[in-house]
């Protein structure tokens, strides 16, 4: 089944995409299959030739009305940085945030390091890098990555994050 946004389906030119208002009495059991079919959002699309998608069979049409638009969430995440500096008076480590699948839209609860080395014992914590500011603003729009942030939760530091970590035993020391 394919899913996409009810953006991305008003994106798609008009003559690919539709609502099935035809009746069909020349397939068969159309009397059963009708309700299936009638009423609902259709889309054309090439797959190893041209097939038609009908909402609720082989396409789901995610309502994304709600969500935060990416300039929202950017200026969401600078207010963040900028308060973190202010009270912290360094720069962060990671950022606490949601981010969604391009692909199945779910969402996950993650880390996303700024500016913090990788292959370190944090490493399970952590979901992504950064080197800058600038390219984790960049994961709010659909670009080269699989996922985009959602939503912020605020920026934190490594140590903070060991310290929690280490006191709830999740810190597994290696024996050389």
């Amino acid at each position: 089944m394919k899913r996409m946004t009810l953006s991305e389906y008003l994106a798609v030119p008009e003559n690919y995409r539709g609502v099935w208002t035809t009746e069909r009495w020349d397939i068969p059991d159309w009397e059963n299959l009708r309700k299936k079919h009638m009423g609902k959002r259709t889309l054309m699309v090439y797959d190893k030739g041209t097939c038609l998608l009908v909402e609720g069979l082989s396409l789901e049409i995610v309502d994304d009305s709600s969500w935060k638009k990416p300039e929202e969430i950017k200026k969401e995440i600078r207010e963040k940085y900028q308060d973190y500096r202010t009270e912290k008076g360094h720069e962060p480590h990671f950022l606490e945030c949601i981010i969604r699948w391009n692909d199945t839209l779910e969402t996950l609860e993650t880390r996303i390091a700024l500016d913090m080395d990788s292959d370190t014992e944090m490493d399970d914590e952590i979901f992504f890098y950064c080197d800058t500011l600038d390219s984790l603003l960049s994961l709010t729009d659909k670009s080269g990555e699989d996922f985009v942030i959602t939503g912020c939760f605020g920026f934190g530091e490594y140590e903070e994050l060991y310290r929690q970590n280490k006191k709830r035993g999740c810190i597994k020391y290696i024996a050389i």
